[in-house]
């Protein structure tokens, strides 16, 4: 369990390594790497749901992140979330660091670590964990932008409809899709799987359709969201979440 974005579809940065690594691969191919080393996003979403999780609990949700890149291709960064879960807990915090390299103007590899930690009360810190990342980055022109990473986290929370099964470690793997449609709208797909460690331990499957509109800095999205794993009762999660970032 835990966070990596801020809603699975509304495409706000929130796994901090992740999101320097899409900036930074933009910035070297317009060969603008030494023009900013710091920056951020705030965003404000709907509901705050991450790799089909809610952890805002059907209310909105919001998250401040910043980084810090250097010109030798590592960044670190931030990440601050609010939540509202079961469990107790009330706020997260990311720490992470990446490196990236750049093969050509369209293709970038990222490797990436980062760490989740959560404030509370009540079984808050249930929620804890590392995970090392290993991504891809491709702009295929016409074809959109496509994204592939794989995740592994030696702690990462497992939970079935039955409740907390324990820190069992898992491998993650997302794909995900952009492409500008006219002018600033543009479509976002994307779609995993977290495959936890153990025999029945609440591996499932998440995804995520939508639509997103650029205005300078600011970034309006709406995304249909999908998760086979039950929350509350539901057979599954499926709704629509809205959000708005800025970025500077």
């Amino acid at each position: 369990m835990g966070a990596r974005i801020a809603a699975d579809g509304c495409r706000a940065p929130k796994n901090l390594a992740r999101a320097v690594a899409w900036l930074a691969s933009g910035l070297v191919a317009s060969g603008g790497v030494a023009a900013q080393n710091w920056g951020g996003t705030v965003a404000v979403v709907s509901e705050r749901v991450s790799r089909g999780i809610s952890l805002s609990g059907d209310h909105p949700g919001a998250t401040a992140d910043l980084y810090y890149r250097d010109d030798r291709n590592w960044s670190l960064g931030l990440g601050l979330g609010t939540m509202r879960m079961r469990n107790g807990a009330k706020a997260e915090a990311i720490l992470s660091a990446t490196r990236w390299w750049q093969i050509d103007d369209r293709r970038v590899v990222t490797l990436s670590g980062a760490h989740y930690a959560y404030a509370g009360g009540g079984n808050a810190d249930r929620l804890r964990y590392s995970e090392v990342s290993l991504g891809g980055l491709w702009d295929a022109a016409a074809w959109g932008q496509w994204g592939a990473t794989v995740s592994v986290s030696p702690d990462l929370a497992a939970y079935t409809s039955w409740g907390y099964l324990g820190h069992r470690g898992a491998t993650i793997a997302e794909l995900t899709w952009h492409r500008r449609l006219v002018d600033a709208l543009a479509a976002d797909l994307g779609g995993g799987m977290v495959s936890n460690w153990g025999h029945g331990s609440g591996s499932y499957r998440f995804a995520n359709a939508g639509l997103s509109y650029t205005v300078g800095d600011w970034r309006f999205s709406a995304s249909r969201l999908y998760s086979s794993l039950p929350q509350r009762g539901d057979p599954s999660l499926q709704r629509w979440v809205a959000g708005v970032a800025w970025s500077f």
